[in-house]
């Protein structure tokens, strides 16, 4: 079978593999959609060595092949299978931070979601790390459960709901978290963007004023339309550094800097400090996402709440990967969605 694998040296091609079996206590998925993430362009790009090193997250499809000894999973099945799972039972775990656990990134899809067939290991089955898609809810949409469930997490990280927010960034991510402030309640919400594409997808979506960070001064805008004080949160949806630096000047005297999106390694940070204590802003990281948000993601996306379909603007079948890459990499979708 076909299956898009990064290469040892960096870089990706599409590869003929084995077809996965299940062992005991997995499943085997045929694949019938996969998003393709910022995350995975980093991976190939080698500037992202938080994860193993294996590409394809956001995979949703048909269960193709069942394990002894799994239980409440048959042949047939739509499912979303999460990559990652916590153990629930650490001090990690149980301190509020299920995502560090250290078992969390010890499994994953096999050979990884850009694959015409991907193993789901025993420990993710054992542990409800897949969840049965309802017939109301297609592959495409269904592909939006694991990005959404990170930006539901993100905007649960701030502990509250802010009258004015930013989202710097308005990529899918970003483009999530701007409909689920907006769906919490935040009544001001801008965005700032680079590409005009997911500019004016931003502004379909709730974005009253999108500032473009290449020529205009987003701190100072962001405070000219709260009168003077800046917005109580900033979601940063983008690994840009200099998107955090604007944030952390953007928000008021004890608002919120959430970092949603992922620096490139061995990025580094110009902020003064001071700016933390003097003007007590917080800044929260957040990443990935447990079983818990998954489950929230599916319901939202169920109920038509998060509107996920409109952000699919490209679509590539496997053999067409290196295009999909291409065309992501220079903002030229908002969200591109892969196939077998």
């Amino acid at each position: 079978m076909k299956a898009a694998l990064l290469g040892k040296a960096g870089g990706v091609a599409i590869a003929d593999v084995p077809v996965p079996v299940a062992g005991p206590g997995e499943i085997v998925v045929s694949m019938r959609a996969c998003g393709l993430c910022g995350s995975d362009l980093e991976k190939i790009r080698g500037t992202y060595t938080a994860a193993p090193p294996v590409i394809g997250h956001e995979a949703v499809g048909v269960v193709a092949d069942v394990g002894e000894g799994v239980e409440g999973i048959r042949n047939g099945a739509r499912v979303f299978p999460h990559h990652h799972v916590p153990c629930g039972r650490c001090t990690t775990c149980r301190g509020g931070s299920p995502t560090m656990c250290a078992q969390y990134r010890a499994t994953n899809l096999e050979p990884g979601g850009f694959a015409e067939s991907f193993r789901v290991p025993r420990w993710n089955v054992d542990r409800g790390g897949v969840l049965r898609l309802p017939p109301s809810v297609d592959f495409e949409r269904a592909s939006f459960i694991e990005p959404l469930a990170c930006a539901i997490r993100a905007v649960d990280r701030a502990r509250t709901t802010p009258k004015s927010a930013l989202v710097l960034g308005a990529g899918p991510m970003g483009l999530l978290a701007l409909q689920l402030l907006r769906l919490r309640g935040t009544r001001a919400l801008f965005a700032s963007e680079v590409s005009p594409l997911r500019a004016e997808k931003a502004r379909d979506l709730g974005a009253g004023i999108v500032w473009d960070p290449t020529n205009e001064d987003v701190p100072a805008l962001a405070k000219k339309e709260t009168s003077g004080l800046g917005v109580d949160a900033a979601v940063v949806a983008t690994g840009n550094v200099r998107a955090i630096a604007q944030a952390v000047r953007a928000v008021r005297a004890g608002g919120i800097v959430v970092l949603l999106g992922v620096p490139e390694a061995g990025a580094r940070l110009d902020v003064d400090p001071s700016e933390f204590v003097t003007r007590e802003v917080s800044m929260i990281p957040s990443n990935a996402a447990t079983g818990a948000e998954t489950r929230k993601a599916l319901d939202l996306i169920a109920r038509r709440k998060v509107d996920v379909a409109s952000l699919v603007t490209h679509r590539f079948h496997l053999a067409e990967f290196l295009e999909a890459v291409r065309v992501a990499e220079r903002a030229e979708c908002v969200k591109s969605i892969l196939t077998p």
